[in-house]
């Protein structure tokens, strides 16, 4: 189910709020400003749970593309999901 609604707040309302915080993450996403700028995303842990699992099976599916198992071992997942995010 996609979630189009963001919560901001800043960092310090995020601190001193955080109960309230963590209860709006079952609603949607919180993103947490510092200086007026993004700088964390707080989010439900099964939604993180099932972002996780699909990133996994995004990886193991790109692997199965390259089609020589040898290579696994040689790949850096890091330096992949960069160049796949570049490609984007």
């Amino acid at each position: 189910m996609p979630r189009n609604n963001e919560i901001f707040y800043s960092l310090a309302q995020a601190k001193a709020k955080l109960s309230e915080v963590v209860k709006k993450t079952l609603q949607s996403d919180v993103l947490i400003t510092k200086n007026g700028k993004p700088c964390a995303v707080l989010m439900n842990y099964e939604r993180y749970k099932r972002m996780t699992k699909l990133l996994d099976d995004l990886y193991d599916l790109y692997l199965l593309e390259i089609g020589d198992p040898s290579k696994f071992n040689q790949l850096n997942q890091g330096q992949l999901l960069a160049e796949d995010i570049e490609e984007v």
